[in-house]
């Protein structure tokens, strides 16, 4: 909200260090200049119309069309459909579980296991299921570190639980004060 104050101060034609803000707020790549997710979008549109991954039709990249047709296979229901399994399709979660253990050199019992993966429609999602589990009463409070994803304390408003905040030390590289985690 201070943002978008300034903003409109700086419209008015008060004079800061700097001529705009950039809201970073509200999750949205695109808005400081991220390209469309067109791979992603491609990929979709052929699972959803089938007849984008005919021989013949052009409408999508040679990748995306592979990828939707591997995913078509892979899947044991369509697009839309319930997978089964509420946690996800079993094929893409194995796929982000070995990522999770390429990326993170994981190894032996260190090891993501895609059983342990829940796909979710978004983060907003995941984080309102995750402090529904974890959540019982107003006495129940998430320790959440500040700067914050607004998504949080609005969550744990929502759930009734206590918005806990603790500040990030920024010559710690942003890192963690113990004493004031304990306090």
């Amino acid at each position: 909200m201070r943002g978008m104050e300034i903003m409109n101060e700086i419209k008015a034609g008060k004079k800061y260090p700097f001529e705009k803000t950039t809201q970073l707020n509200i999750g949205n790549p695109q808005s400081v200049g991220q390209g469309v997710f067109t791979f992603n979008r491609e990929v979709l549109a052929g699972l959803v119309h089938l007849p984008l991954l005919a021989d013949g039709c052009n409408a999508l990249s040679v990748d995306a069309k592979e990828r939707a047709k591997l995913l078509s296979k892979k899947c044991t229901s369509p697009l839309g459909a319930y997978t089964g399994d509420s946690r996800g399709y079993q094929y893409v979660r194995e796929c982000v579980s070995d990522f999770i253990n390429k990326r993170d050199g994981l190894k032996g019992d260190d090891m993501s296991n895609y059983m342990q993966v829940h796909l979710t429609n978004g983060a907003s999602e995941a984080v309102r299921l995750s402090l529904m589990g974890v959540i019982r009463n107003e006495t129940d409070g998430v320790l959440v570190p500040i700067p914050q994803y607004p998504l949080y304390s609005a969550q744990l408003t929502l759930q009734k639980g206590l918005f806990l905040p603790y500040f990030l030390d920024e010559s710690k590289n942003w890192g963690v004060d113990i004493d004031e985690i304990e306090a």
